[in-house]
């Protein structure tokens, strides 16, 4: 049980930490919303805000431990101590940095570096880094402007626009949208919707009972769309695809649907623009629109 207001303060810490040679940077934040951005020089700067009683605030200090290229920080807090917000910034020339929390929400910008983040419950923002290896529970991830991308979340929805990369996403039940990718993209999902707006690589999107859109453009790779009780959108107005698509017991809305004789399943093929790639969409009990 928390101590009684009447007991607790508010302090705000200022620290700077030197590197010392760390090429990998880990942040443990179990609690309180985490904010990580570049450093203005090559030492790591830390903010803090932490609520608790006087003694416990008084004794406290964040944690640091190093282990040959390898640098941990970690607010390990005494009872009745918590952390409210801490706010990170890192030099450029670390080369990989790892963000962990288990309900804090996590803000992390314009770190040209490669990044690792794990949380439960809190939402999760990036932008600007180099690449991005996210794993999360229930919160929403997002991340923009940034490298290859792997997102691996249960109930979150996931966000990711303007990938320079590659970008993989696992998903139980939560919602994707994604748009504005250079690389290969595969998206799983159990049951939520799937949305991959433009993707110039290969594409692999499967969804089980989750619908699934996706828009095709001139710069495109190919690929495979994959349902087993979800509706499939494609929009291929502006594609040179060679497409084919075919359903088991639903219903296609496209040129050159052939509908088998009696039970079977329904089909249908054909170019659109110079057919330079090929685009297969299959569902077993969902419907196939194509626009």
């Amino acid at each position: 049980m928390r101590t009684e207001a009447a007991d607790l303060d508010i302090r705000y810490f200022d620290e700077v930490i030197t590197l010392e040679g760390a090429e990998r940077v880990v942040l443990r934040v179990p609690e309180g919303s985490i904010k990580v951005s570049a450093s203005p020089d090559g030492q790591i700067h830390v903010d803090s805000e932490l609520h608790g009683n006087v003694a416990g605030l008084d004794a406290w200090s964040i944690s640091v431990r190093r282990h040959d290229s390898i640098l941990i920080l970690a607010t390990d807090t005494p009872q009745d101590v918590y952390p409210i917000a801490v706010s990170f910034q890192i030099p450029e020339h670390v080369k990989d940095l790892e963000v962990h929390s288990l309900g804090g929400e996590i803000d992390l910008r314009d770190c040209k570096t490669n990044v690792l983040v794990s949380s439960e419950l809190g939402n999760v923002h990036i932008y600007g880094v180099q690449g991005a290896e996210v794993s999360s529970v229930k919160g929403t991830v997002t991340v923009s402007n940034s490298g290859s991308t792997t997102v691996n979340t249960l109930e979150g929805n996931v966000h990711c626009s303007k990938i320079s990369g590659s970008l993989y996403i696992e998903t139980q039940d939560g919602d994707v949208q994604a748009s504005q990718v250079k690389g290969n993209v595969i998206v799983l999902s159990k049951n939520g919707d799937v949305s991959v707006i433009r993707p110039e690589g290969r594409i692999r999107l499967v969804s089980r009972a989750g619908d699934i859109e996706l828009e095709v453009f001139e710069v495109f790779g190919g690929g495979e769309v994959s349902t087993y009780s979800g509706d499939v959108n494609i929009m291929l107005e502006d594609a040179n695809v060679e497409f084919r698509a075919e359903t088991l017991s639903g219903q296609i809305n496209s040129p050159g649907t052939t509908v088998a004789n009696g039970v079977g399943p329904r089909r249908c093929a054909y170019k659109v623009g110079q057919g330079a790639k090929r685009l297969h969409v299959k569902s077993v009990l969902g419907d196939i629109e194509v626009e």
